[in-house]
């Protein structure tokens, strides 16, 4: 889709209601080409909440094809547009979106620094990327890791406990760390409760 088609698409889009904007968007994933992922990334810059939420819900489905054009986006000179990255790349729930989501806590934006904490909580949901997010906090000097921290204890209690026990072990976080970058989870299942321990996994239940 060249960039006259694009333009042309926002000017028809515009008169249109939300139930065909939806429908367009999910058409766009049937088929999710170079061209229409591309569509999908430039409407995070749009100005429609409603479009941006639907292509951020999309693109989250396409998984590792675009998370590293969603990272780039985290710094894209519009708030919402970070935002909205920021909201793809926590559905997702990749690991690899640990560290630069901790750093979108630093941005000037409140809106973007909760989408930040918002994305983190969905990272924490599964082992990986609990592992990820205790890693990337674990470097943060001390007020900014307890703003990351008390975001993720305000939305999720229970993911936070589980976090907040793998921080209190750095050695076990370590060979965790290391076991995942040797793609020794994938193969192995590594589990929270093999970091932790039975009497850890206890604890937070």
């Amino acid at each position: 889709m060249i960039p006259k088609d694009t333009a042309r698409l926002w000017e028809e889009l515009r008169h249109r209601d939300p139930e065909e904007k939806q429908e367009w968007i999910r058409q766009l994933a049937e088929n999710p080409t170079p061209e229409s992922i591309e569509v999908l990334l430039d409407v995070l810059k749009q100005e429609s909440w409603f479009l941006r939420d639907q292509a951020a819900r999309t693109l989250a489905t396409l998984g590792e094809r675009v998370v590293e054009r969603l990272i780039e986006l985290l710094e894209y000179g519009l708030w919402y547009t970070r935002s909205a990255a920021a909201s793809a790349l926590g559905r997702m729930a990749l690991p690899v979106a640990a560290v630069p989501l901790v750093a979108l806590l630093r941005d000037p934006n409140r809106t973007v620094r909760d989408s930040g904490r918002d994305a983190l909580v969905g990272l924490c949901g599964n082992e990986m990327g609990l592992f990820a997010v205790a890693d990337a906090v674990r470097t943060l000097p001390e007020r900014a890791q307890s703003f990351a921290l008390d975001g993720i204890q305000a939305r999720d209690p229970e993911r936070y406990q589980r976090l907040t026990s793998l921080l209190r072990e750095p050695s076990a976080l370590d060979a965790a760390v290391r076991r995942a970058e040797r793609g020794g989870a994938e193969e192995g299942g590594l589990l929270w409760e093999d970091v932790v321990g039975d009497e850890g996994a206890r604890g937070s239940a």
